[in-house]
């Protein structure tokens, strides 16, 4: 089962529901504001299941599949005593995902 977040650059989340449409397209439901937009996605891994995402109105996001994520912090043992220590893990997993 799948859970898909949008990660800002200020490390807020969100959960998303998204379609991708042709041409690398895609349409993104943000669950919470009930708010559909429209935009291209820039890169993307299908293994980590992590997506680089360019909305119209000039805002990147990376949307991941946060049950994958944490199968992987598990698999390889990563902690983290703190919300820094989190957010920090995260940006490293999506960098590492989609370089």
């Amino acid at each position: 089962m799948e859970k898909w977040m949008a990660v800002f650059d200020d490390m807020r989340f969100e959960e998303v529901k998204f379609d991708i449409l042709e041409n690398s397209e895609i349409d993104v439901l943000f669950l919470k504001r009930r708010k559909k937009m429209h935009g291209n996605i820039v890169k993307y891994n299908d293994f980590t299941k992590v997506y680089k995402i360019s909305l119209d109105d000039g805002t990147e996001v990376a949307v991941v599949d946060f049950h994958e994520m944490d199968a992987f912090f598990e698999n390889n043992n990563i902690l983290f005593q703190n919300r820094k220590g989190l957010h920090k893990e995260i940006k490293r997993y999506i960098e590492f995902s989609l370089s």
